[in-house]
């Protein structure tokens, strides 16, 4: 009897010590601070952050600065007679960042001499209409022209006045390029061509200018892939409102279309 009594006890004893020893335990996911006895659990050392990618150039300097590389062909072009002739080329001038482009055919006296387009009379005519009726100067806008070099009669006398004439197709095709390689630099909203030589050539068509002037149209060329064309507003040449006064009136109202389309929300 007394045998089965102490074997009971020790029966009743070994289970309180099974109890005890479950309930010191902490529950499944209770957050409970780890027993002294148990070693205390490392977190993963973190993995080494890769090295920081070099941080592309923003795309303002690339375009500025492809946009050089460009200027430097044409200084150093000779794909025709105008290219040999001129005193300097003419490329360009104005904001990379343009949203209108103003494109007239060809470079005179001045800008030859100079190297930048429309600084003559014409240019600072041009200048004026940009300042009254857009509230913009020559710095927000990019001007430029079909050829870069002063086409002349006489090429032998680069130093005489009266000396301009239009380009011919064959001066037009060799330079042609490097105008759609600005525009592609620049990616503008719209391009104002000058006068009838430009527009003629831009949307290769054979009306004159006051047939086409205060309408929107798409550049023919798909410089931005399907569904992105560039529009196009014709109007006079300032050297024509300079001969003819008459036709300034026109020409304010297409500068007024222009206005409108460039406050549009982009």
């Amino acid at each position: 009897m007394k045998r089965a009594l102490g074997a009971a006890a020790r029966d009743v004893a070994a289970y309180i010590r099974t109890l005890d020893e479950n309930l010191s335990e902490p529950p499944l996911n209770a957050g409970a601070a780890v027993p002294a006895a148990a070693a205390p659990l490392q977190a993963p050392s973190p993995a080494p952050l890769p090295a920081p990618a070099a941080s592309a150039a923003p795309a303002a300097a690339v375009a500025a600065e492809d946009i050089a590389l460009l200027a430097e062909k044409v200084k150093n072009c000779r794909r025709c007679g105008l290219g040999i002739a001129r005193l300097n080329s003419v490329f360009g001038v104005g904001t990379y960042k343009a949203r209108v482009v103003f494109v007239g055919e060809g470079p005179g006296f001045q800008e030859d001499h100079e190297g930048e387009p429309f600084v003559g009379r014409s240019g600072q005519l041009l200048d004026k209409i940009l300042e009254t009726v857009l509230g913009l100067k020559r710095s927000d806008v990019y001007i430029a022209n079909i050829v870069k070099c002063h086409p002349m009669k006489s090429p032998e006398t680069p130093e005489a006045h009266g000396n301009d004439r239009p380009p011919t197709p064959e001066e037009i095709s060799a330079c042609r390029p490097y105008l759609d390689e600005q525009l592609r630099f620049i990616k503008p909203a719209c391009i104002v061509t000058l006068g009838s030589v430009a527009t003629k050539v831009l949307l290769g068509i054979d009306k004159g200018i006051s047939a086409v002037r205060g309408h929107w149209y798409d550049y023919p060329v798909e410089l931005f892939g399907p569904g992105h064309p560039i529009k196009v507003l014709p109007t006079y040449h300032p050297a024509a409102l300079l001969r003819n006064p008459n036709l300034k009136r026109d020409t304010w109202e297409d500068m007024k279309m222009l206005k409108e389309f460039l406050e549009k929300p982009v």
